[in-house]
């Protein structure tokens, strides 16, 4: 019965350092990110300080970040030629699974695609 508090405790430093080295580094979101790392392709996003986004080719919206900037969430209305305009606007969720200077690993909520993003030189 001795072991149990020493495991509580335990159990408690892990979790502390699990979310600590969960927190990303911080960088700058607004910005162009290029899952590419092209900056040339429109494989990407767009972030703006006033929260208006696009995503890839086709989506234009708006995001926020949560969770200590943990998660990136676009919500974007597919402005192509072939859209539905009847289609409600879509809700695209990122999880920063690290962040270090202008470069981030993330991983697309509704898919698990694994994305590395290159932030792309101001203009």
């Amino acid at each position: 019965m001795r072991a149990m508090p020493s495991l509580a405790v335990s159990l408690l430093v892990l979790s502390a350092a699990t979310a600590e080295a969960r927190t990303p580094a911080h960088v700058q979101l607004p910005g162009t990110w290029s899952f590419d790392g092209s900056c040339a392709s429109g494989f990407g996003m767009t972030l703006l300080p006033d929260g208006k986004a696009t995503y890839d080719e086709w989506g234009d919206g708006l995001w926020a970040s949560a969770d200590n900037e943990s998660r990136i969430v676009i919500i974007a209305e597919d402005i192509s030629e072939e859209a539905d305009r009847r289609k409600v606007a879509e809700l695209i969720e990122f999880r920063v699974v690290a962040a270090m200077n202008d470069k981030l690993s993330l991983v697309r909520m509704s898919d698990g695609a694994k994305l590395e993003a290159v932030k792309c030189p101001s203009n």
